[in-house]
């Protein structure tokens, strides 16, 4: 256990089981890792906002991934090491191809979520908010005219596109990565996430080792989805979960239960 030196965690479909909760066992699990020097860092399609609950219930220090690897922020100082803003441009577009077509849609910034109006997937995080402390909601905010007249001071890390089907998402997948400056890739069934170009968790990680001299050999990395192939690909312990897509199990050293058999947990106990 010892050799190793962090343990990186997706969020959706890993480490949040079905209904977005840590499990027990996998709290349990990564609370030991930590005891016995290994430190614990989630790397999430999400923007770090929507983590504080998480962050908190693990009791994480340090650095935190999201966005994609977007955003590399410090947890306690809020100190931002690495950010990469989408085009403006690009961001315009984006907005008003969606608008047109009306598909819902999140902006994430580093200080509040920009939504679609009556977005089911913003409507999600308000119903979180209503449980949480104020210290710990997610800062979420409506678009609206004024909000769109300037978009041009919006610095977005990325948008994400809530589908309405996998055929949706493939075909935007395809529309938005004929943009050079953009990468457009599916985290979860009926979401793309947009970001600006040459951005994945992998990046993120040789960024954060790189500034933390830590071998990515001594890493360990669980995940499920495309979103999270260039992080296995950087590890030396990568851990697909058993409801993965295909392409990332065939990156993966192992693969564990599903992210609602408390899959991380399993890994731990039997793998590490």
């Amino acid at each position: 256990m010892l050799k190793y030196k962090w343990c990186v965690c997706d969020m959706d479909g890993t480490l949040l089981n079905s209904d977005d909760v840590i499990s027990k066992g996998n709290e349990m699990a990564l609370k030991k890792l930590q005891q016995n020097g290994v430190e614990v860092i989630i790397a999430s399609g999400r923007v770090d906002l929507m983590l504080k609950p998480f962050i908190k219930q693990l009791d994480l220090k340090g650095y935190v991934i999201s966005c994609n690897g977007g955003l590399i922020r410090n947890i306690e100082t809020g100190e931002i090491l690495y950010s990469k803003v989408m085009d403006k441009i690009s961001v315009s577009e984006i907005i008003s191809y969606c608008m047109e077509y009306n598909i819902d849609f999140l902006i994430y910034t580093t200080n509040v979520v920009l939504s679609t109006p009556n977005n089911p997937r913003a409507a999600k995080f308000e119903n979180l908010n209503r449980d949480l402390p104020k210290n710990l909601q997610v800062p979420i905010k409506y678009i609206d005219n004024r909000i769109i007249e300037s978009i041009n001071e919006i610095n977005a890390i990325k948008i994400l596109l809530v589908c309405s089907d996998h055929e949706q998402v493939k075909s935007l997948e395809k529309h938005f990565s004929n943009y050079d400056n953009l990468t457009a890739l599916s985290s979860m069934s009926g979401l793309l996430d947009i970001m600006a170009s040459n951005i994945s968790k992998g990046k993120a990680l040789k960024i954060l080792s790189k500034k933390l001299d830590v071998d990515l050999n001594k890493v360990i990395a669980f995940g499920d989805n495309y979103n999270d192939i260039e992080m296995f690909q950087c590890v030396g312990m990568p851990i697909a979960m058993g409801n993965s897509v295909e392409a990332l199990k065939l990156q993966a050293k192992y693969i564990t239960r599903s992210n609602d058999e408390s899959g991380i947990a399993y890994a731990i106990n039997n793998f590490i």
